[in-house]
């Protein structure tokens, strides 16, 4: 029986029977014209259910029964006419527009074998393999493995000799689906894309193939931008270069749209650039995607659109010119924005990546506001994200990594315990699962040692000094080694907390110190306001009064100046304890 009311089984297949006799005497009519076959699809809307899903493998010994549609090889021809128009077919569910697809390929595929149909196989399996590299349903790993076995075995028939232009296409959707690949290691998965990209250029030459080579110009240049081996720069120039060749073909005259993508991808790279000026790359960044959205209007390309959203927010959160809070604002109300279109139940990976754009720019306004309401919505717009990402993933990597910057961050403002082991717990688990050459492997390093550092001095002062003074001694260690000499100066500086804790004065004094340095070298004045508070503090311990008033004078009129009237009281406190205990030293006999 099948769903609802009790209908036979036979109903659903009896109705998929008909619908693709309808397909097929529409596309023999239309004679290529895809604008046809796509107004056929639009008035059949409502049939491109579950229904025609489930009963499409049934249809093809129906159809060959009535003989209407030829034989065998025609009904799969038909079959994977119907994949390609589903497959582009731009209204209806997506997601389940592109299972279609999948399965009218595959029941194409039992008709065409390798051995008697070598050129229909291999054509078949590309067309598979686009599906799966495009697909919304299932596990994405597993799909994207599926499309490289689709692919590959396409080019068992498509070689460079025989059919180059064949071969030529395969490779560059070859090099999509290891770009995109999350399963292996991500920096060898890059090296593949680049290569097959490269391979395909030697078909597809600008004067022989201009379009295609414009094609695989872009798909080379997103390889470089994501590239993770060689140079960073080196590679972003060589996606700007990638790009730029791109776009004199890819006009907006002759290709709108494929010239607004190449256009958003180069405002991705402006936007990681690391040569020339930061602030004058983010303003290119910014150009270049409205430009792109000159042709992805909501309207037209809702998706793209959306896209371009959140590239634009992103651009605005880390903009140099302009006021911060400004474009803080502005990359608020573009990730909004993004998200009416990119929705969870239409768009689960794209919805995902979104919830992390948006927590990422709340996270960054919250360290200028010391607004914890901002955190605490970033923490669960991550959260919710991680739900849907694929473990392991880059996006998987990056939310994780963010999650433990925004419980970092909220427990300096409401010291909770529980934030800190959070943190560390986020920071751990991308640490397991980051490849060794992953791009953000550095960045994750140095976040998880600054978190032990504050998570070791609080247990220190809570009295598991031990376990706590051995964070903070890994923390010095591994951040000594990094580039993050602010990350590094908080450590000595909160190891030095430590040692005054556990009244280890002259350990606590050389940290502080090792910590002014630094933080005098960054000219860091909250930093070098508290490691002369603690320093002071310390000095007076060990009974160097004049010498601790110094230094708590000096944070003193530091913390006034950055306006922290609660540690200007704190220190006044110790000051007028320091000159007590002056006075009764200088009192004491002789």
């Amino acid at each position: 029986m099948g769903k609802g009311f009790g209908q036979p089984k036979a109903l659903p297949t009896r109705n998929a029977t008909q619908f693709m006799r309808a397909f097929g005497k529409c596309y023999a009519k239309a004679e290529g014209d895809e604008w046809q076959v796509e107004q056929f699809l639009q008035a059949n809307l409502a049939k491109l259910d579950e229904y025609l899903l489930e009963a499409l493998p049934h249809v093809f010994p129906k159809l060959l029964e009535d003989g209407h549609l030829g034989d065998r090889q025609n009904v799969a021809w038909l079959f994977g006419d119907f994949g390609n128009a589903v497959w582009k077919f731009p209204l209806g569910d997506r997601a389940l527009n592109l299972e279609l697809s999948i399965a009218a390929y595959q029941v194409a595929l039992r008709v065409f074998t390798r051995e008697v149909l070598p050129e229909d196989w291999a054509k078949s399996q590309n067309n598979l393999g686009i599906a799966y590299c495009n697909r919304i349903r299932g596990d994405r790993a597993e799909t994207l493995e599926r499309a490289i076995a689709a692919y590959k075995l396409s080019l068992e028939v498509y070689t460079r000799d025989a059919f180059p232009e064949d071969w030529a296409r395969s490779q560059n959707n070859l090099g999509i689906a290891y770009r995109d690949r999350i399963r292996g290691d991500r920096a060898e998965n890059l090296e593949r894309a680049i290569e097959a990209c490269e391979l395909s250029l030697k078909i597809r030459t600008r004067d022989s193939f201009p379009d295609n080579w414009a094609t695989t110009q872009n798909n080379l240049g997103i390889a470089y931008w994501d590239r993770i081996r060689g140079d960073r720069a080196e590679n972003l120039e060589r996606a700007i270069t990638a790009y730029e060749l791109s776009l004199e073909v890819y006009t907006r005259d002759a290709f709108p749209e494929k010239w607004a993508g190449t256009q958003n991808n180069l405002g991705n790279a402006y936007r990681d650039r690391i040569r020339g000026s930061r602030a004058e790359n983010l303003e290119q960044a910014i150009v270049t995607y409205k430009l792109s959205l000159q042709v992805y209007t909501v309207d037209t390309f809702p998706e793209q659109w959306a896209m371009l959203q959140n590239n634009l927010g992103n651009a605005y959160r880390d903009r140099i010119l302009g006021e911060q809070n400004d474009n803080l604002k502005t990359a608020i109300n573009f990730h909004k924005a993004a998200a009416q279109v990119f929705t969870q139940d239409a768009f689960p990976f794209k919805w995902a990546e979104s919830q992390s754009c948006l927590a990422e720019t709340l996270i960054k306004q919250a360290s200028a506001t010391d607004n914890s309401d901002d955190l605490d919505t970033a923490i669960t717009l991550l959260k919710e994200a991680l739900e849907v990402a694929v473990p392991g993933s880059p996006d998987f990597i990056d939310s994780q990594y963010l999650l433990g910057n925004a419980l970092s961050r909220r427990f300096e403002l409401n010291q909770k315990a529980n934030d800190l082991q959070d943190a560390l717990k986020a920071y751990k688990t991308a640490l397991d699962v980051i490849s060794p050459e992953h791009y953000d492997r550095e960045k994750i390093w140095q976040a998880l040692p600054t978190t032990q550092s504050v998570l070791g001095s609080r247990l220190v002062r809570e009295g598991q000094w031990q376990e706590g003074l051995q964070l903070l001694l890994n923390s010095v260690r591994l951040l000594s080694e990094g580039d993050d000499q602010l990350a590094h100066a908080n450590a000595l500086y909160q190891t030095g907390r430590a040692h005054e804790t556990l009244s280890d004065w002259d350990n606590a004094r050389l940290y502080y110190r090792d910590a002014l340095r630094l933080y005098e070298h960054l000219n860091d004045q909250p930093g070098i306001a508290q490691s002369r508070h603690g320093l002071g503090s310390v000095l007076a311990s060990q009974g160097y009064f004049k010498k601790g008033m110094a230094e708590l004078q000096q944070a003193r009129d530091l913390y006034h100046q950055l306006d922290r009237q609660n540690r200007v009281r704190e220190v006044d406190n110790l000051y007028q304890a320091a000159q007590r205990a002056e006075q009764q030293m200088s009192e004491v006999p002789a």
